[in-house]
């Protein structure tokens, strides 16, 4: 009895979504409102109040100051995650008799691709469903298409097929020249993706390798010989078509031990630590999605799916959540956040048009977890426009902009629903310089903040 009392305690919330939708400032625009909550517009439900809230630094990991500083100090919006981050804090309710802790969560987007690796325990299953999109997609349906045809070369070349099975099964050292042949193809493959900004990386260890180095622009030759698509250079693996995995299943094994290997040492306790949380927040850059076309819309959807299947109860990350439900209860309340609001029209959020634009997209997903409880926002952690005209906001843009000065600028309406197909750059929503106060005692403005945090810790 005493262990689930002190559990009630203890909430821990993971903050997810795709690499730039924006989770590190929103953790510490968060963060920045607890600190000083008696100065911050920061209202809870039921007149709540919270004091003395505290970091147990000895438990954090996501440097708050640092990003604080960038923010306040330097105009910045604070630097991507890099790694998994915690951030662990206490305080007291004024609603509850007891202290409460709370341990929030963030972790580098480029992970969230590798979601149906945590999803699949067999390589050949995810080779299939990555495959499938790649071919179903587009964007990537060029790239995918040279790589098995390279692959087939490469496992029909010099030797017939007939006669390579016997060879590599005397070969060991042939068998090694094939997978690297095929590695490398597929990180030709990897390698265009990153430079057209496709975000369904993975292993996401090319774009971001295990020591927070990020994939940096260059030719995607260049590129491809820099990165790894495994957690070394002698344990990569590919995706491989259903009949190049059925005529040559030694080379087939190997790929499946790279693949469990990278999925018991990177993925695994990535994910772990979600079966860990009582609440997820999954961030949603609508803005970006309508300026990058219909290819990065539906990549950003897959990713997301990926990542609610992986959590169902019959893949092995459900699996966990049920096994540890006596001691870890399992996600209860989910909340889909449309951020960067101060983008927006304000008619558009009257209207409930960003909201509404959120609902959809993710709607399918929001039904693979019937047992959690969902709610939708839209919401700006640090609000740096103004509304001018109902089609001109006032900001600091970030292109184009050497001196940074205050301008104004246009931004599209937003669509009623989301479009059957729109090119890349149909929608106007420039990016600006972030507007916090220089004085850390007044956290930055906000819109429905407050809101989503009521929802996700405060029940």
């Amino acid at each position: 009895m005493a262990f689930a009392f002190d559990l009630s305690r203890r909430k821990r919330i993971a903050v997810t979504g795709i690499s730039n939708s924006g989770k590190t400032v929103f953790l510490t625009s968060l963060l920045w409102q607890l600190h000083e909550f008696e100065d911050a517009n920061f209202s809870l439900e039921k007149g709540v109040k919270i004091s003395g809230f505290r970091e147990a630094r000895r438990k954090s990991t996501f440097p708050f100051y640092k990003f604080q500083e960038a923010m306040a100090k330097q105009g910045e919006w604070p630097s991507r995650t890099m790694d998994v981050q915690q951030y662990v804090g206490e305080f007291k309710r004024s609603d509850r008799a007891w202290k409460q802790r709370m341990e929030f969560l963030d972790f580098p987007g480029e992970r969230i691709a590798d979601a149906a690796i945590a999803g699949y325990d067999d390589f050949g299953d995810w080779s299939d469903h990555m495959l499938d999109h790649f071919e179903s997609d587009s964007g990537y349906r060029e790239a995918a298409n040279e790589f098995r045809r390279e692959s087939e070369r490469a496992l029909s070349e010099p030797e017939t097929r007939k006669r390579l099975a016997d060879v590599l099964s005397r070969c060991k050292g042939r068998r090694d020249d094939l997978l690297q042949q095929i590695v490398r193809s597929y990180r030709r493959v990897l390698a265009r993706y990153v430079l057209d900004c496709k975000p369904l990386i993975s292993p996401s260890v090319f774009l971001l390798d295990r020591h927070g180095d990020a994939a940096r622009p260059a030719p995607p030759d260049v590129l491809a010989e820099e990165r790894l698509c495994g957690l070394d250079a002698s344990s990569q693996f590919a995706p491989l078509p259903k009949h190049l995995r059925e005529t040559h299943p030694r080379l087939v094994r190997e790929m499946q031990a790279h693949y469990q290997r990278y999925r018991k040492e990177l993925v695994g306790p990535l994910f772990q630590n979600l079966a860990d949380s009582q609440s997820m927040i999954v961030l949603v850059d609508i803005p970006s999605l309508l300026v990058g076309g219909v290819d990065r819309y539906n990549d950003n959807r897959q990713i997301v799916l990926d990542l609610f299947e992986t959590m169902q109860g019959d893949s092995s990350i459900g699996s966990l959540l049920r096994q540890l439900k006596f001691w870890s209860p399992a996600l209860q309340r989910i909340a889909f956040v449309a951020t960067k609001s101060d983008l927006v029209r304000k008619s558009d959020l009257k209207a409930g048009r960003l909201k509404s634009l959120l609902r959809s997209m993710n709607r399918r997903a929001k039904n693979l977890l019937p047992d959690a409880e969902v709610e939708w926002f839209d919401c700006s952690v640090c609000v740096s426009t103004e509304q001018m005209d109902d089609d001109k906001l006032r900001g600091v843009p970030v292109e184009d902009n050497p001196k940074r000065s205050q301008m104004e600028f246009p931004v599209d309406r937003l669509p009623e629903e989301w479009p059957r197909d729109w090119p890349r750059g149909s929608y106007q929503f420039p990016e600006v310089f972030p507007a916090p106060p220089r004085n850390y005692q007044t956290p930055p403005r906000h819109r429905n903040l407050n809101v989503v945090f009521d929802f996700v810790a405060m029940y």
